[in-house]
């Protein structure tokens, strides 16, 4: 079970596991958020707006979503989704290889003369997508899933700091 986790997340937790939640969307400044019980809110790490636009998945504040995924904190790795709508869900990744389902195309890059190789982005990529090669992060497009967490951050972690992560 645990070497699953690896190509998901970057650091393996006790506390990572699948799970199922439903709820209510919200949709806030930093991305989607699922409201499911009181007091239990999940921020959902889907896959580009381009590959959920080609699944015919748009998302908006009050819709109510049955998902499924990997769980660290209040982070949920999407990897099923079922709308009120739907029948069978929306697969957007392959857990088990820690790629989106369909191949999307990440939008973030690393501008190269900027990125200082000083690793936070690595610690906080919560789908192992950033890595290291000659002293610079690097971001894999297919485990990429636009999430955010590099650029503005997470809680304490406030993004990139010195900006060297880019969204075209």
């Amino acid at each position: 079970m645990i070497l699953s986790l690896l190509p998901v997340f970057a650091v393996i937790d006790p506390d990572v596991g699948i799970f199922s939640h439903s709820g209510i969307v919200e949709l806030r400044d930093n991305g989607f958020w699922l409201k499911a019980d009181p007091g239990n809110e999940l921020r959902l790490l889907l896959a580009p707006a381009s590959l959920l636009d080609s699944l015919g998945l748009a998302l908006s504040t009050g819709d109510t979503l049955l998902v499924e995924g990997w769980r660290q904190d209040e982070l949920l790795l999407v990897d099923k989704i079922w709308t009120s709508s739907a029948d069978s869900p929306i697969i957007l990744r392959d857990l088990e290889n820690g790629n989106l389902a369909t191949g999307g195309t990440a939008t973030y890059w690393v501008d190269g003369q900027t990125c200082i190789g000083c690793r936070l982005c690595l610690s906080q990529c919560p789908t192992g997508a950033i890595t290291f090669s000659k002293g610079k992060a690097r971001i894999d497009s297919a485990k990429c899933t636009e999430c955010g967490i590099c650029v503005e951050g997470n809680d304490r972690f406030r993004g990139c700091p010195v900006s060297a992560i880019k969204k075209e």
